[in-house]
């Protein structure tokens, strides 16, 4: 007697102690033992043993990995255009100083007033005609080089030479070249190409030619 009474009340223990659902549900969990009566399910099941058996079990959220954006490859950049001697050939001579060099030689000498810096009518067709051909290349940069003859003080010729060449370089831009791409040097009697003892020779020196660079 003394031992239904004990295992009586070890049922009764039990059935206090353990979730409703948990032992009423066809795939109830024997496991749902750390956590005492059905409190914890009124607060939503927390109970670490209580297994999927188990209806009121939630599972965790299955997380889903962001899918990786497809890196498009990096746009090649487009390679300037090497600076063609065509394009210039019929108003300069034109010498080639590297691959991405030229020296502009204009067939027609770019005239001045005497002692002066302003340009002659007859010469500005010829400065308008490589300005033209200087728009195809917009990346690259002119300077306008001015030399002298020997004759004279050797301080003012080279003043004057450098005043030549920034005539040029303003009527550049002037006939539509980018300022920016543009500048002007005076080198005096540096440089001859001719025999100053001689007044055509002298003619010669007498010059402004184009550093034409492709950036």
């Amino acid at each position: 007697m003394k031992k239904i009474m004990t295992v009586l009340a070890v049922a009764l223990f039990l059935g206090a102690c353990h979730c409703t659902k948990c032992t009423t549900h066809p795939k109830r969990s024997n496991t749902c033992k750390s956590v005492c009566a059905c409190q914890h399910h009124k607060k939503g099941c927390k109970g670490t043993s209580c297994k999927q058996g188990c209806k009121c079990h939630k599972p965790a959220p299955k997380t889903t990995q962001a899918a990786k954006p497809v890196q498009q490859p990096a746009p090649v950049a487009k390679q300037p255009a090497k600076v063609q001697a065509e394009d210039f050939s019929k108003v300069a001579v034109v010498k080639q100083q590297a691959d991405n060099k030229v020296v502009l030689n204009f067939k027609e000498p770019i005239n001045f007033k005497y002692n002066s810096a302003e340009i002659n009518a007859d010469s500005l067709e010829s400065i308008q005609k490589v300005a033209d051909a200087l728009k195809k290349y917009p990346n690259a940069t002119v300077r306008a080089a001015g030399y002298t003859d020997s004759l004279g003080n050797e301080t003012y010729n080279l003043d004057l030479s450098q005043k030549r060449a920034k005539a040029v370089a303003l009527q550049l831009v002037k006939d539509g070249v980018k300022a920016e791409n543009v500048s002007f040097i005076g080198y005096g009697v540096a440089n001859p190409v001719a025999s100053n003892k001689t007044a055509a020779g002298r003619a010669q020196n007498r010059r402004v030619e184009l550093e034409v660079t492709n950036q």
